[in-house]
């Protein structure tokens, strides 16, 4: 007999974060590898077990945006400002919602922002970027 399951980390949590950059910016939202001047990379990180009673989980999961720019070869005080503008802005639409919930829906709860790591590609000096680690929990029923 199959088994019954729900791609959470997908299905949820990055879906849901698609949804939330795509609405909030003007800037391509990829999968695979950063593409043309900007863009953002959304990928999964670590999932752990929090707590497990009959027939449910609470799972946290940690999810990686990268943000990514390329400044045409300089880095000065505007590209840095660029970068930092679109990460912070990030970080407020994330904080905004730190309970994610669609049609009546929960789709992740506990939301915040972990960490924010600044800087420069060591093999193309001219693409600045963040990277953006977000942890979410969800309630699964299993």
């Amino acid at each position: 007999m199959a088994i019954t399951y729900e791609n959470v980390v997908f299905d949820r949590i990055i879906e849901s974060l698609n949804t939330l950059l795509a609405d909030e910016f003007s800037i391509p939202i990829r999968y695979d590898e950063h593409k043309g001047n900007q863009s953002f990379l959304i990928t999964p990180g670590e999932d752990e077990l929090i707590e497990q009673a009959s027939g449910m989980q609470v799972r946290s999961y940690n999810i990686n945006i990268s943000y990514e720019i390329k400044s045409g070869g300089e880095y000065t005080k505007n590209n840095m400002k660029q970068v930092s503008e679109i990460t912070e802005r990030l970080k407020r639409l994330l904080f905004n919602n730190a309970i994610y919930n669609v049609s009546g829906t929960n789709k992740f709860f506990n939301g915040i922002v972990e960490s924010v790591l600044y800087g420069r590609d060591p093999e193309d000096q001219s693409i600045l970027n963040s990277l953006t680690v977000f942890n979410c929990q969800t309630r699964e029923v299993v």
